[in-house]
Parts: C-alpha cells; sequence; structure tokens
C-alpha cells in the first residue's frame, strides 16, 4: 500500500494543478458565441466563394493584366465576436508550385434590421476596406448576397468549408 500512495501524492497535486489552471480565470474567458442565434450565428465559419454575378470562380482560368492565366480561391472567415479574415489564393498556370497567398484581418457587424454585414479590414500598405454585405440567403452551407465595396456591386455565392 505505500508504494501506491508514493504515486497517488504527485499525481493528486498534478491532477489539482491542472484543475486549478482550468479555472474560469475571473470571468475574462467569455464564450464569443453566447446569446447568437440565427442568422448570425449561421455566419460564423469559413465561406469559399463558389459564384461572382452568376459565374462560377471554381476551376474557372481567369486573366491578369499582363495576359498571364491563373485561377483563384477566395475564402471569408467570419469568427464569433466579430474577427474577420479574408484569404486569397492565386495559382499560375506558369507557375503553379508557386501559389499566391494574400491574408489579411478585419471585423465584422452584422445588422439584423437590414440583413448586412459590415466588414472592415486593412491589407499590408495599412489601406483600410469598408465594405456592406447584403445577405440574400443563407443555410448550414451556403451563402448569396450582394457585396458592396469601392463603388461596385458585385453578387456572391459562397459555401460553406
Amino acid at each position: 500500500m505505500k508504494d501506491k500512495l508514493k504515486y497517488l501524492v504527485p499525481t493528486a497535486a498534478v491532477t489539482s494543478l491542472f484543475l486549478a489552471g482550468c479555472g474560469d480565470d475571473d470571468g475574462a474567458t467569455v464564450d464569443a458565441c453566447a446569446g447568437v442565434s440565427g442568422t448570425e450565428a449561421l455566419l460564423a465559419g469559413s465561406w469559399t466563394l463558389t459564384k461572382e454575378d452568376g459565374i462560377s470562380t471554381q476551376g474557372t482560368i481567369f486573366e491578369d493584366d499582363l495576359g498571364d492565366e491563373y485561377t483563384y480561391t477566395l475564402v471569408y472567415k467570419f469568427e464569433c465576436g466579430g474577427d474577420f479574415d479574408i484569404r486569397q489564393v492565386l495559382v499560375y498556370t506558369d507557375d503553379a508550385q508557386n501559389p499566391l497567398v494574400y491574408s489579411y484581418e478585419g471585423s465584422w457587424d452584422f445588422k439584423s434590421a437590414d440583413e448586412t454585414i459590415d466588414i472592415e479590414w486593412t491589407n499590408d500598405e495599412n489601406d483600410v476596406y469598408e465594405w456592406d454585405f447584403e445577405v440574400e440567403s443563407i443555410s448550414e452551407s451556403s451563402l448569396k448576397g450582394s457585396l458592396f465595396a469601392d463603388g461596385d456591386t458585385v453578387l456572391q455565392e459562397f459555401t460553406k468549408q
């Protein structure tokens, strides 16, 4: 029995330290998704662009100003609590092994009165972008709406990752 006790005391000490470390941190840890429902709750997650103005972006080859061909993927990530990430990956056909990846951070706020998402993000040159996305329809797996950005309106459709 004495042999078993010599392992029990250190194990109990480590366990109590572990459990103490999993505490509430004096209320500092709050579930950012608590109290969120409806459209705002459905928005939380990563969304991959599938269509712009009715044209598929999946596997479509685009051409830049220099005539170089590429495909691209665009992902919006809405996190509970207001964090927003935008990620764009361009894969040039002549250099498919070295895709260009652009990732930026910002914030978002959902306005339930008019089903609009206010999005703000900053690029590497510290240019600030302010967009409005008007939600037309949303489900667990798809998002469709109009993006109002820089004087343009683009109809976008997404699938949830």
